[in-house]
């Protein structure tokens, strides 16, 4: 009787003890769990990477954007001041023209503004055409400069009389509307001006008229003495 009851005791703490074996092995970790939570941990980690990549990527888009806004900005820049600069290189249809050399010099001498002539330029500054009238006065080389438009005097230089300057009564040489007519000769009715002068170089005084006909510049020099017309490059 006393085997039969330590028989069973001894058989229920097997089974305990069985019991207590697969509680702890349901509470250890399998090898699936542990795959599992490194899977896991690996695709935070690719998903951390990726973000950081994107928020990468975002920066360097947002900093090439500005790069290209400030590149298109100073592109516009630079076309406006080149359109600005091109401005005074617009020639002047002939009839446009308003006044001649004759009438600034008659605005001149009512001025008071009397001297021998050195030279007399025509151009477009600052996008107004302009006469610019040099003389010797005194001891000084005096440059007038005054507007086609309105004939008005817009500045005034001075500087030491330059010897090698030749003089020249305007009266007694040809004048620009001959100076002209004999230019457009050497290029046609239709060529525009864009700026002439008249003035000494290497010791001879010559008309260099500068035209734009189709579209091509063509400069024109004109003996003021004898007439004669030459284009240059022929």
């Amino acid at each position: 009787m006393k085997f039969k009851i330590l028989s069973l005791l001894l058989t229920a703490g097997l089974a305990l003890a069985a019991c207590d074996a697969d509680n702890s092995n349901d509470k250890a970790t399998s090898p699936d769990d542990t795959n599992k939570s490194e899977v896991d941990s690996s695709e935070a980690n690719q998903s951390d990477d990726v973000k950081e990549d994107e928020d990468s990527n975002t920066t360097t888009n947002s900093d090439s954007n500005d790069e290209d806004d400030a590149d298109d900005a100073e592109e516009d820049d630079e076309q406006a001041s080149s359109a600005t600069g091109n401005e005074d290189d617009q020639p002047i249809a002939v009839d446009d023209i308003t006044a001649t050399p004759d009438d600034i010099i008659k605005v001149l001498e009512s001025d008071g503004k009397t001297g021998e002539l050195t030279s007399i330029n025509f151009e477009k500054e600052n996008g107004e055409w302009v006469y610019k009238i040099s003389q010797n006065e005194d001891d000084k080389d005096m440059e007038y400069t005054y507007s086609m438009k309105d004939k008005k005097l817009l500045n005034t230089e001075e500087e030491m009389i330059d010897k090698e300057d030749q003089t020249f009564d305007y009266d007694e040489i040809v004048s620009f509307d001959e100076a002209l007519k004999k230019a457009q000769d050497k290029t046609s009715d239709s060529a525009q001006v864009k700026e002439w002068s008249l003035e000494t170089e290497d010791g001879i005084t010559v008309y260099n008229i500068e035209m734009i006909d189709d579209n091509m510049e063509k400069t024109v020099t004109v003996d003021p003495f004898e007439g004669t017309a030459n284009l240059k490059g022929e």
